[in-house]
């Protein structure tokens, strides 16, 4: 081999080791902020997303500039919320070319999509105001970015579970915290708090409109708003710092109500991994503290601030037993796991939001415990055997953890089974009258059994899944 071809193999190699050195990163874009802060907290020290809109402008309003059309162009993966919220940027992406990867939050399967209050045939736009819609999204956007770059998929979930404690905290937060004011109703200028209203039990009166809106649909929305105030006690009407709100003084004068300035789009925050947090803190602090205002009872500590309760025994100990097939279509009953623990969760495979969180904490948790994992098994028990059949649980469990079984039973059978176990289930009728589009309301527990099938105690829902192993360590070890 001559001098000059080993010179000329050798400059090859290098020029081919540079190249895969200097890989890009992967190119995201993101629409709104909350959105953004998701992904940027998955993408943290891999690569940072681009955020599309600052909040100066409603996202309706947004087209994007030519610099930002190249970054759209040149995408590998481009998240937006869908054309009820940014139509303008839809037309954009809609005109794409390239291989892009387009992920349309609102037409997800697995998050729930609200129908927008007044027009049916359009998506309620404002789901980030839903935490548990955020953590459905953090762990489908976290696939998403796993499947474009599965080099740094380690990276990605790892930031995925440093993240999700967070998001369940302050969703807990919202829902024992809003339940200490949630007597009183409350007015909105704008109607973006649908998502809000339906999660955390929040009573709205009145709103003059959804955004955006036609003048016709504010000017109709202002006198009907102003008949419902004037005949309701002082409220809180709440408006948005990154929307305009016509006519707001006559809604004001002589009412006794008091105008409270939310921040649902994030406007006027520093874009980044902590934004949502802060935005949904900040937005719950304030329409607390308003509404904690008109309340005689004295609300001297902050709802947010106030003990939550993590853990429920029961009076005296039970042994809720059951029988039951799995998903592999075999009985299982509570005397098949003699010397095990055995961690027990009442849901539905059709749940939008509950059941995948808790179902994704417990595949955590048996994570964290190691070894010890084998000491506990954890079960999935059904409350809608009319859909849940043993194949349908066969596909949802594997999702969230290999030993993870799926119980199933008959509408009888399962009601006193739930009735051992003191758990709570309800159907409710789908609103367009569609008989397999129903839900079901139902208890979100946790439940503990002993080595010997007794009942040990019951895991609120949004407890940490560091603090469950924890609690697990400490009885498995006893």
């Amino acid at each position: 081999m001559t001098k000059l071809f080993r010179l000329a193999l050798l400059l090859m190699l290098s020029a081919a080791l540079g190249s895969v050195a200097a890989k890009e990163p992967l190119r995201v874009v993101a629409s709104i902020k909350p959105i953004h802060s998701l992904v940027a907290g998955i993408m943290q020290g891999v690569a940072e997303p681009l955020l599309l809109m600052d909040g100066s402008v409603a996202p309706w309003k947004f087209r994007p500039d030519t610099s930002q059309m190249k970054a759209i162009t040149g995408a590998d993966l481009i998240i937006w919320s869908g054309a009820e919220l940014e139509p303008l940027l839809g037309e954009a992406i809609g005109k794409l070319s390239g291989e892009a990867r387009i992920f349309e939050v609102l037409a997800s399967d697995e998050m729930k999509v609200l129908p927008a209050r007044g027009a049916e045939e359009r998506r309620d736009a404002w789901y980030w105001l839903d935490t548990r819609n955020m953590l459905i999204l953090l762990d489908e956007i976290t696939r998403e970015l796993m499947r474009l770059d599965p080099e740094n998929s380690h990276s990605y979930e790892r930031n995925r579970r440093r993240m999700l404690e967070p998001l369940i905290q302050i969703d807990r937060q919202m829902e024992f915290g809003y339940k200490e004011v949630s007597s009183l109703p409350v007015f909105f200028y704008h109607d973006t708090h649908h998502y809000f209203e339906q999660a955390y039990a929040m009573k709205v009166a009145g709103t003059v409109a959804s955004p955006p809106a036609a003048p016709t649909a504010v000017a109709s929305g202002l006198l009907a708003l102003k008949s419902w105030i004037a005949e309701a006690p002082a409220h809180c009407l709440f408006t948005e710092a990154s929307l305009s709100e016509p006519h707001l003084d006559l809604l004001l004068v002589n009412s006794g109500v008091t105008a409270v300035e939310l921040d649902s789009i994030g406007s006027r925050l520093a874009p980044g991994p902590d934004l949502y947090i802060k935005l949904m803190r900040e937005n719950f602090a304030a329409i607390s503290a308003c509404v904690s205002a008109f309340l005689s009872e004295d609300k001297s500590a902050s709802p947010s601030d106030r003990e939550i309760p993590d853990e429920r025994r029961f009076s005296e100990k039970l042994r809720p037993g059951y029988v039951l097939m799995n998903q592999y279509g075999q009985t299982v009953t509570h005397e098949d796991f003699p010397g095990q623990f055995q961690l027990i969760n009442f849901g539905y495979t059709f749940c939008p939001d509950i059941c995948p969180t808790t179902l994704s904490t417990v595949g955590y948790v048996m994570e964290l415990l190691g070894d010890d994992a084998l000491q506990v098994q954890p079960i999935f028990i059904s409350v809608d055997p009319q859909r849940d059949t043993p194949e349908v649980l066969k596909r949802y469990t594997a999702y969230f953890y290999p030993r993870l079984l799926g119980l199933s039973g008959s509408p009888e059978m399962t009601r006193r089974i739930a009735d051992k176990f003191r758990a709570q289930y309800e159907k409710v009728p789908a609103k367009d009258g569609d008989p397999q589009r129903y839900s079901m309301d139902h208890t979100a527990s946790l439940y503990l059994l002993g080595r010997n099938g007794e009942f040990i105690t019951k895991f609120a829902f949004g407890m940490s899944p560091e603090e469950i192993a924890e609690r697990l360590r400490s009885y498995i070890n006893h």
